[in-house]
């Protein structure tokens, strides 16, 4: 198969490809030239997606391959990346996985629910697809699924990907789709009870996929191993999610959601120490490099911490506090309202206070994941603050909790945000002793 890919964050394409690629350009626009009609009309694919095998083990990784042929006379081309599954079901062009057991009942989705709502992004690169030739993916089902038993069980796999045809004038493949490539298979298959030896042994292609990052089967062993954690795995995730940048070819986010799904002492250890700032790693060099140190990875480190909400991490997570640069410190304020403390509301409610306005604002943002009743008469008083900003999400926290749909311009003026907190408190004054939060299930199934 030749085919090219493109990231789109630094335009690299594959070494090698660059005579042959003018030459199948040149071919294309002949082909073109030769048949005046349509693209679309010229556009013709076998899509499919199809089991590596009928029996696994349970715990192994479960991967579904997703392949597309061009059947026609003209190449078209079509978006590719890692097959990490993102959670935002808007995108074009993404595979979606329901697994059913014998009696019919869908497993769990074990994809977690950010606390916040994001809902995830991918950079994109680029497939060119000639005629005859074929292109394979790999999804891992284990993302769409949770398997807590052995048994017979049917996926129902479908897609719709957008195929974008070539303009012989620019030589690109540009404009819309001229035509969406949709594939949707019911496929049945096993998985059966295994002992540790037995994982062990299924898990060692990935292991040795891991030690070479340029390889092809690299992206899906690193999703093997966070995706589905095992105790005999734990070095390997510190690894992932301690190397230097130099090194990196993957989301150290996604080692830090592995070491969380393991969940053993060891692997909460992990966490805490990136979120202390002292994850340590070496380079291919054997050289010391300091790791886990950007700041949004180490706020990242404590938002699992939070989200576990095991009072053990709090202390440690207070001491870093006071030292954090403001962004970060800013993100540890916010963290605390997991926790559901009393200690870490005292500090909430004390940050309310504070002269600097970011904290304020991520106090306030802690309060609401708080969820307690206790936390609205402190918010509503936060309508009174000289700054916008902090006004801004006190109503977007109020609203939040509640569910009211009272509203405030984003322009408001401070006599504005006064009546708006006179709203506020009346409704309070009337439904105050009765009220209940509504409360929003666990962002994570760790």
């Amino acid at each position: 198969m030749r085919f090219t890919l493109r990231n789109d964050s630094n335009n690299e394409q594959i070494p090698g490809h660059g005579l042959r690629e003018v030459r199948f350009f040149l071919l294309a626009g002949l082909l073109l030239c030769l048949h005046p009609f349509s693209a679309a009309g010229q556009v013709s694919y076998v899509a499919r997606f199809s089991m590596e095998k009928k029996s696994y083990l349970l715990g192994e990784p479960i991967f579904c391959t997703f392949s597309i042929q061009n059947t026609g006379l003209l190449p078209f081309a079509f978006s590719f990346r890692n097959p990490t599954r993102i959670l935002n079901p808007e995108l074009e062009g993404e595979p979606r996985f329901s697994v059913i057991d014998t009696a019919g009942r869908r497993l769990a989705d074990p994809a977690p629910r950010p606390c916040g709502g994001a809902k995830g992004t991918a950079v994109y690169g680029s497939v060119t697809l000639p005629p005859g030739q074929i292109h394979s993916e790999r999804w891992l089902i284990n993302q769409w699924a949770r398997f807590r038993r052995p048994g017979h069980y049917r996926v129902r796999a479908d897609r719709r990907l957008p195929l974008l045809g070539l303009d012989a004038a620019k030589g690109e493949f540009t404009g819309p789709p001229v035509a969406y490539a949709s594939a949707t298979n019911e496929i049945a298959f096993e998985v059966t009870a295994a002992t540790e030896k037995d994982l062990r042994l299924a898990y060692e292609p990935y292991q040795k996929a891991l030690e070479k990052p340029g390889t092809a089967g690299f992206p899906e062993a690193v999703l093997a191993v966070t995706a589905l954690p095992q105790p005999y795995l734990l070095a390997r995730l510190v690894t992932l999610a301690g190397a230097p940048s130099s090194e990196r070819r993957w989301s150290r986010e996604q080692a830090l959601e592995g070491l969380a799904r393991l969940g053993t002492p060891a692997a909460w250890d992990a966490i805490l120490r990136i979120a202390r700032g002292k994850g340590e790693t070496r380079s291919a060099a054997s050289k010391p490099v300091e790791a886990a140190q950007d700041e949004a990875f180490r706020a990242y480190a404590i938002l699992l911490l939070a989200e576990k909400g095991d009072s053990a991490f709090l202390s440690p997570i207070l001491s870093i506090l006071d030292s954090a640069p403001d962004t970060l410190r800013g993100e540890i304020v916010r963290a605390l309202g997991f926790f559901r403390s009393p200690r870490a509301n005292q500090v909430l409610f004390e940050r309310l206070h504070s002269p600097v306005i970011i904290d304020r604002v991520n106090a306030i943002l802690g309060l609401r994941n708080l969820e307690i009743k206790d936390a609205i008469p402190a918010i509503i008083a936060m309508l009174n603050d000289p700054e916008a900003q902090v006004r801004q999400v006190a109503h977007f926290a109020l609203r939040s909790l509640t569910g009211q749909s009272f509203t405030l311009s984003s322009s408001a003026t401070p006599s504005e945000s006064r009546r708006a907190e006179e709203q506020w408190r009346s409704w309070w004054g009337k439904e105050g002793a009765t009220f209940t939060t509504r409360r929003q299930p666990p962002c994570r199934a760790w």
